[in-house]
């Protein structure tokens, strides 16, 4: 039979992981959207009045500083994938926590029921910016 505080330890890295996962939805979400907005209307911008040096050189520095951004949180995300699906771990180690990981848990899961409820503007602005994105590197 395994150590239950070893099975506590592993429980506990779990939700660590669970929690830090919740975590860099968040400030990725909170460094990105609003970048991600002003991109989408810089190139709108720029697509409504192509002739203007001004406006187009707007956009590619909206587009410099979304890159930049993207750029630094890549050591976050190689940890984001590492960690992924640490909530389906979780509820997968759910009978064996003690009350304290357990209340933990369900904490936790409703946190991520909340930032979900955010998440399909974020989406939304990805796939605006993708596309537009595209789009604007082709035509300039």
């Amino acid at each position: 039979m395994d150590d239950p505080d070893a099975v506590a330890r592993q429980i506990d890295a779990l939700l660590d992981a669970y929690d830090r996962e919740l975590e860099y939805f968040e400030s990725t979400a909170a460094l990105l959207t609003p970048l991600m907005r002003e991109l989408i209307t810089a190139i709108d911008a720029a697509f409504a009045d192509p002739t203007d040096p001004q406006i187009l050189q707007g956009a590619r520095n909206a587009r410099a500083r979304y890159v930049a951004a993207l750029a630094s949180l890549r050591p976050l995300l190689d940890d984001w994938v590492r960690i992924r699906g640490s909530n389906a771990r979780a509820w997968e180690a759910e009978y064996a926590m003690n009350d304290l990981q357990y209340a933990r848990l369900e904490q936790l899961a409703a946190r991520e029921t909340a930032l979900a409820l955010g998440r399909d503007e974020f989406d939304r602005l990805q796939r605006l910016v993708r596309s537009r994105l595209l789009l604007f590197e082709e035509a300039t």
